[in-house]
């Protein structure tokens, strides 16, 4: 029976370093695993704060491209607005000719109409300019 007695201790120190070793592997595998989890969750950051960059870019973005839609519209409601003008100028230009009297200050009046027209679609195209060159940037 001493060969059994023998061969216990020999499984029973095996077993032992078995153990050891594992015990090594573990701990260096979860030491291995919190790296991973650390490196991980730096990614993860630098993915969230890059996406929010974007995000915020495009946010801007299309904020700036409404205001510039905006601008548009009411540029093309004032050239509108100064064709019918024009038209009202030149109805009194025909009467003008046909020996009709006019009202001189009806004719100032929409001749200064005319102008502060034509300075509103000015400033509105200049807003849109400096819009493009600030999303520029």
């Amino acid at each position: 029976m001493g060969g059994f007695e023998e061969l216990g201790k020999k499984l029973d120190k095996l077993a032992e370093q078995v153990r050891i070793t594992a015990q090594g592997g573990i701990e260096k595998t979860a030491e291995e695993a919190k790296q991973w989890g650390k490196h991980l969750d730096e990614l993860g950051e630098k993915i969230k704060k890059t996406a929010q960059e974007g995000l915020d870019k495009f946010t801007v973005g299309t904020k700036e491209l409404g205001q510039i839609a905006k601008l548009r519209s009411g540029i093309n409601q004032k050239r509108k607005e100064k064709e019918e003008k024009i038209k009202k100028m030149g109805q009194l230009a025909y009467k003008l000719n046909l020996g009709e009297k006019v009202d001189d200050e009806e004719f100032k009046k929409i001749t200064k109409e005319i102008a502060d027209l034509e300075k509103d679609i000015s400033d509105k195209e200049k807003e849109i300019e400096n819009l493009r060159a600030h999303r520029g940037k």
